[in-house]
């Protein structure tokens, strides 16, 4: 990413890659696990409703008490984000002041979200700077590479030794924007896309934004000084806001009491896997809307970080793993993978791309096995529908063609669209195998799911 790119990092109409760079992406529970401490998981185990009460009672029992308690603890976030809006883009002040902002307004929602559990951030951003700052005046070169290992032996002695389970479980989403953000920039550097190293307040102040500090998205370098120019204020802002705040309200309600409220237990086993893998996803929609949400309000110009449909009716999984967040999509594309794709090869790669995945969230062998499974899943979709399209001449790429392509038969012919339903259906049962195995039900929610509990649910 070159420094005349930077307005390029959120252009997420990929082309169609032959080099095997749309297979990597987090099937990411951690990033997108809501933070918000024991009393609100409680009270929606409490509302969670069973298929046989009335519409009056779920709404009462259920949609009422969900939109009132996650109000209160989004409230602060959303706050915060908009003050540091108004305080900054209203006047414009000094560019330092800016960033003290920033880093301000981040740190109050982040204390008051996690309380003493912002110490393990605190020291995440202290190992990640450091080790940055050396690299960058003592070696010069390959900072990318060693501020990811150090922060993810930082993350792993954690996990191992140094965190309670429970409180390191409730903080590895935003510890993962952290690594993502020091990482990002130490990889920056070393391809010339950032001309300098950043100073401690413009750092700071990048890591603790207010839009992006809990749920994200990760944001590169370059596009959080954005925030240094002026501000275009309309009325397509503030819609904006509004409908993805509602959206994201939508999902967290589909998730919380409709899902369940649905699609009765007494049915078979595979309709309860789909309800369950969907109640998983709608979850995952929520906190995407409710990312975008906090960082326009916070003057990021963040268009969209999930596409549902893309998931919910896929063409191929390859898509699924594209769309489902498209932020850490780009960030694993560009600065893991095409790092391991020139030293071990594309199949390789893409392996290293997923392992590395898996350490970022810890060592919990449920999301690697989801992780490594998706990447052998993409993979062998991708190889065998390349074959396909050549055999038959025709638009079934895992990836949708150009409108002017060289197949003779086109999406539309009964050949594409054989395939392309047929491929559509298999994923959609791999979604719902895959989203079984976070099962909000266990008590080893709060801690990580162990191999026992993962073989178990399999």
């Amino acid at each position: 990413m070159m420094e005349d790119m930077a307005f390029a990092d959120y252009d997420y109409e990929f082309a169609q890659d032959e080099e095997g760079e749309d297979y990597l992406d987090y099937y990411d529970e951690d990033v997108y696990e809501l933070p918000v401490g024991e009393s609100w998981e409680e009270e929606e185990e409490e509302t969670n409703m069973s298929t046989g009460a009335s519409m009056s009672e779920l709404y009462e029992y259920c949609v009422v008490p969900t939109v009132s308690d996650s109000s209160q603890h989004l409230y602060s976030l959303l706050a915060w984000s908009l003050i540091f809006l108004l305080t900054t883009r209203i006047v414009r002040p000094p560019a330092w002041l800016v960033h003290l902002m920033s880093a301000t307004c981040g740190g109050i929602v982040t204390w008051g979200m996690f309380g003493h559990r912002c110490s393990y951030m605190v020291c995440l951003l202290a190992v990640g700077g450091l080790v940055l700052s050396l690299s960058h005046f003592v070696l010069k070169s390959r900072r990318g590479p060693f501020t990811c290992v150090s922060c993810v032996a930082f993350l792993i002695a954690c996990e191992l030794w140094l965190a309670d389970p429970v409180d390191w479980h409730s903080i590895r989403g935003p510890q993962m924007i952290i690594l993502m953000k020091v990482v990002s920039v130490g990889f920056d550097l070393d391809s010339s896309s950032l001309s300098r190293l950043p100073n401690i307040l413009e750092m700071v102040g990048y890591i603790l934004n207010p839009g992006t500090v809990i749920f994200g998205p990760w944001i590169s370098f370059s596009s959080y000084k954005r925030v240094l120019q002026p501000f275009s204020w309309n009325l397509r802002l503030v819609l904006g806001v509004i409908i993805h705040l509602i959206t994201c309200m939508i999902f967290l309600l589909l998730s919380t009491c409709f899902a369940l409220w649905m699609v009765p237990d007494s049915i078979n086993k595979w309709a309860q896997a789909f309800r369950d893998a969907f109640s998983f996803r709608s979850s995952h929609y929520f906190v995407s809307y409710l990312s975008v949400t906090s960082a326009q309000l916070s003057g990021l110009d963040i268009r969209e970080v999930a596409r549902p449909a893309y998931i919910e009716i896929p063409r191929s999984l390859v898509e699924v793993v594209v769309y489902w967040n498209m932020p850490m999509h780009y960030w694993l594309k560009t600065y893991i993978f095409k790092t391991a794709r020139n030293w071990f090869g594309i199949f390789w790669a893409i392996l290293f791309t997923y392992s590395m995945s898996s350490l970022f969230h810890g060592l919990n062998f449920q999301l690697a096995a989801v992780l490594l499974s998706l990447g052998f899943y993409t993979y062998v979709e991708h190889s065998l529908r390349v074959k396909l399209a050549s055999i038959f001449d025709a638009c079934v790429l895992a990836r949708p063609c150009p409108e002017k392509c060289h197949h003779q038969y086109k999406k539309w012919s009964w050949i594409g669209i054989f395939i392309n339903i047929s491929f559509s259906v298999l994923a959609m049962v791999h979604l719902a195998y895959l989203g079984i195995m976070f099962d909000s039900n266990s008590q080893e929610q709060e801690t990580g799911y162990s191999l026992s509990h993962t073989l178990k649910i399999v």
